[in-house]
């Protein structure tokens, strides 16, 4: 399992333009605080990123919506155009906010997602009453 400082680590050590991609689902919530660990690493990426690491030889698979993933071993998938929203840069990474995660929750809405949703409406209700 991954925690803040693995991420972090893990994600300045990629061969990727950190401004032109953003950490989304789990790991955008250990960054929050609002969970210790996540068992990998989603990034959202811009198509000009994809299209440039797909021409530097990584492999890259359509999804059902068009939008292409690629796997950066061990942890890290990106995804083309994936819940993109209001970011914000914690520690030179760029972090969907957590409404955007909290709309990404809702729309998978798996059981493993549950416990997230809650989490993420309560923080967001917290932080609106400020």
């Amino acid at each position: 399992m991954l925690k803040r400082e693995d991420i972090l680590s893990q994600l300045h050590t990629l061969p990727l333009d950190l401004d032109r991609c953003w950490l989304n689902a789990g790991g955008a919530l250990v960054l929050y605080g609002l969970r210790d660990e996540t068992a990998d690493i989603d990034l959202g990426a811009e198509p000009s990123l994809m299209d440039e690491l797909v021409a530097a030889g990584f492999s890259a698979t359509q999804k059902e919506d068009g939008n292409r993933k690629i796997h950066l071993p061990p942890v890290t998938d990106l995804f083309e155009n994936w819940a993109s929203d209001e970011t914000e840069t914690m520690d030179g990474i760029r972090v969907i906010s957590p409404a955007g995660i909290l709309d990404l929750k809702e729309q998978l809405n798996r059981p493993k997602d549950q416990a997230d949703i809650v989490r993420l409406r309560e923080f967001l209700k917290n932080h609106a009453a400020r």
